[in-house]
């Protein structure tokens, strides 16, 4: 009788307790970026960040869109949300080397329109589901919470608007992730440039939603954050601190202002840095936020308060987060007594 009681018990669990997610994130920028031999021995960066973080961004990939190309980039991104799941840290996975085309090979090169995107992303999709690293519907116990549909669109991605309306190539990139029913609920992301005047209409199609600028004024920030926000209301917002030392185009910045951002406004949901790794285009002088001690620290303590609050926000995060044992694994104990 007592074994019947809690088995009801445990069978009784709110459904709203395992399907809230999280709504604030930390995690770097491209985590799976490694440091480069010039600093360190290369090597996986997320056993380095995994304890305060509670996204990790995979982003690396080979900028080969052939069939080949394609599978590899498959095998990559499994391979990657295997190791974030063992870590009981949630993901952001890449749509670009599965929904455009390259005109080339070089990282820099346009994206260009793909015909089989569909069915390139639906081979993605199927796998994650297959393996059990994205469970539609269910952000808390799944893996993935987020697609990152292409970095800077309107800049070097050259899939900014046409003739006023969005850039074909874009619609067709992200109604491959939106019309696949895997992934038709999760959160369509990506990181602009300042130059939102050529991205008015693209930018509409994303759900979480940034830009990436380093070295401005608090106020400059602040005005440019107000103008996104104006063009894109009602979505989540993504904030990325430059915090690289010694790097081209990238400087460390205080973290006062997306500290309290991430902490004050319900409407920013990820706080992500640019970068963790070091020696950025083989340049031994340029560090990343795991070489430059204080910036570390900060990082460190920030990313701890997000991950423990989402893994402490409901039963089902806890489960996640490796904190508390699974439903079903109390259920199996208590019909073997």
């Amino acid at each position: 009788m007592i074994r019947q009681l809690l088995l009801a018990a445990a069978l009784a669990v709110p459904a709203t307790a395992m399907a809230q997610s999280a709504t604030k994130y930390f995690g770097y920028f491209g985590g799976d970026y490694e440091t480069d031999p010039v600093v360190a021995p290369s090597h996986p960066s997320l056993p380095e960040m995994q304890d305060h973080i509670n996204l990790y961004s995979i982003l690396f990939w080979s900028a080969d869109t052939s069939p080949a190309g394609k599978a590899g980039s498959q095998q990559y991104v499994l391979d990657e949300l295997a190791r974030a799941k063992a870590a009981h840290i949630h993901a952001i996975v890449p749509a670009h080397p599965f929904v455009f085309q390259k005109g080339g090979v070089a990282d820099n090169s346009c994206w260009q329109m793909d015909t089989t995107a569909a069915a390139s992303w639906a081979s993605l999709s199927k796998a994650m589901v297959d393996k059990g690293y994205l469970i539609p519907g269910d952000p808390v116990r799944s893996t993935v919470v987020a697609v990152y549909i292409v970095d800077e669109p309107n800049g070097d991605a050259c899939l900014s608007d046409v003739n006023g309306a969005a850039n074909p190539i874009f619609v067709n990139g992200v109604n491959a992730v939106r019309q696949d029913p895997n992934t038709a609920a999760l959160p369509i992301a990506s990181i602009l440039t300042p130059d939102f005047n050529q991205f008015d209409k693209g930018m509409k199609l994303l759900d979480w939603v940034g830009y990436d600028h380093y070295g401005d004024s608090d106020s400059t920030w602040q005005k440019k954050m107000a103008d996104l926000k104006s063009r894109t209301p009602g979505k989540k917002y993504i904030i990325v601190p430059g915090a690289m030392s010694g790097c081209a185009a990238v400087k460390v910045e205080n973290t006062a202002r997306y500290e309290q951002s991430i902490n004050t406004d319900p409407d920013v949901v990820w706080l992500a840095p640019f970068a963790w790794f070091s020696g950025k285009g083989g340049n031994a002088n340029c560090r990343g936020v795991r070489d430059i001690p204080d910036l570390r620290a900060t990082y460190t303590r920030i990313g701890h308060a997000i991950k423990d609050q989402q893994c402490n926000a409901s039963t089902g995060d806890k489960r996640y987060c490796g904190l508390t044992h699974s439903t079903s694994s109390a259920i199996n104990l208590l019909l073997e007594l």
